[in-house]
């Protein structure tokens, strides 16, 4: 029977999944039943109640259900299995970890400082690819909230998350995903020590500059090489992210049957986290429209099943987005919903315009919630700042 001191803890990410049973009932936080135990998740719309609300071990009380007893009875030798573990730090937390940690890498390689840098490479990718699997939403935000930040790093890490989302959803094999997360956190690392300057400039490219931008998937590959890189699928990634599939690419104007999938992808998801970037010449473009833009291309220019099953793993309106709905309040998506329209969004400010104290969840597939429009991240830019927290406070309170 559990004890008059039960600890009451919001149920962690790693604890439960589609298609599994609840090794314990569920409640809300005002102490409402909201899962019996036992009961299978059957959809992702499910996954999300049981972490956005769900609670274990509550304190028995008087007005809780008479089968409590029962319970405890038939599932005493759980009390241990279900005793508060130590939390592992937020997803969100590690993946900003991880970028500070690839810049140094980046700089290592542009020095040739040594020829086994590679392997840190693709012990940082393994990283990644295990913080997707834990937690594709907070990955997704933690790149998505940066995208006011047009360093050439950040960039590469949305794309190594959005490849690593692909090819699991795909199904393949651990060595040629691991090897093509590593191309995508380095396709462009022989741009970086010109990457401001071109991000930023308003006026046209001069010759020098488009010579440099046509010569760096090779350049890539060699600093890769003397870094201690072998993969022949990595390294032909790094060479072919700039063809495409009408053969206008570089360097080589493959045509299609020729560019290698792993560069197919990398390409689609180099073009999707550049547009949502802003550059010298333009805003950020909304993720929404990047992709419409990306969809219109396919079978064309980008790979029609890719450019599909982007939109449906990201979603319309990827986590990290800021959003105004129906009801005029202002919100970030804080996690993906049964489909690519309607994601569950935290509200951040009131319809009145105040701020909020407690970052209530909005399902986005009821009219009333229902999103009318992005918001630009810079008209918010403090409150979409602190928004992070979102991903690492499991209550939903929002730092002042």
């Amino acid at each position: 029977m559990r004890p008059p001191g039960a600890v009451v803890r919001p149920v962690i990410t790693d604890e439960v999944q589609i298609g599994s049973a609840l090794p314990w009932s569920v409640y809300d936080r005002d102490r409402k039943l909201l899962f019996v135990q036992g009961m299978v998740i059957a959809s992702q719309a499910h996954l999300d109640i049981v972490l956005e609300r769900g609670m274990v071990m509550p304190e028995p009380s008087d007005t809780e259900p008479d089968d409590w007893l029962a319970e405890d009875a038939e599932g005493a030798d759980d009390a241990e299995a279900a005793a508060p573990r130590e939390a592992e730090p937020p997803v969100f937390r590690l993946m900003q970890q991880l970028r500070r940690e690839l810049q140094g890498l980046h700089e290592a390689i542009l020095q040739s400082d040594c020829d086994t840098l590679g392997e840190d490479v693709l012990e940082l990718a393994d990283r990644l690819r295990a913080l997707v699997l834990r937690d594709a939403d907070a990955a997704l935000a933690a790149m998505q909230l940066e995208v006011g930040d047009d360093g050439e790093v950040a960039r590469m890490m949305h794309a190594a998350t959005l490849c690593q989302m692909l090819a699991q959803a795909q199904g393949w094999d651990e060595d040629e995903s691991r090897s093509v997360v590593a191309a995508a956190l380095t396709f462009d690392i022989a741009l970086g020590p010109v990457a401001a300057t071109l991000n930023g400039q308003q006026t046209a490219l001069t010759a020098d500059q488009r010579e440099l931008i046509a010569s760096h998937p090779q350049a890539g590959v060699e600093l890769l090489q003397a870094a201690g890189v072998t993969d022949p699928v990595w390294l032909e990634v790094v060479l072919q992210h700039h063809e495409r599939l009408d053969g206008s690419g570089y360097p080589n104007r493959l045509p299609g049957p020729t560019i290698s999938r792993g560069a197919r992808m990398l390409a689609i998801v180099d073009i999707f986290s550049a547009r949502v970037r802003p550059r010298g010449y333009r805003e950020a473009i909304h993720a929404r429209h990047a992709l419409r833009n990306l969809f219109l291309k396919r079978g064309k220019v980008v790979d029609e099943a890719l450019a599909t099953l982007l939109v449906r793993e990201i979603g319309v309106f990827p986590p990290g987005t800021p959003v105004q709905l129906a009801n005029g309040e202002i919100g970030v998506v804080r996690r993906r919903g049964a489909d690519a329209a309607h994601p569950f969004v935290s509200r951040l400010i009131n319809a009145n315009g105040t701020l909020a104290a407690i970052a209530t969840q909005r399902d986005t597939s009821k009219p009333e919630y229902a999103i009318t429009e992005t918001v630009p991240p810079q008209k918010y830019q403090v409150l979409v700042a602190g928004a992070g927290e979102l991903w690492c406070n499991d209550r939903g309170l929002l730092r002042p």
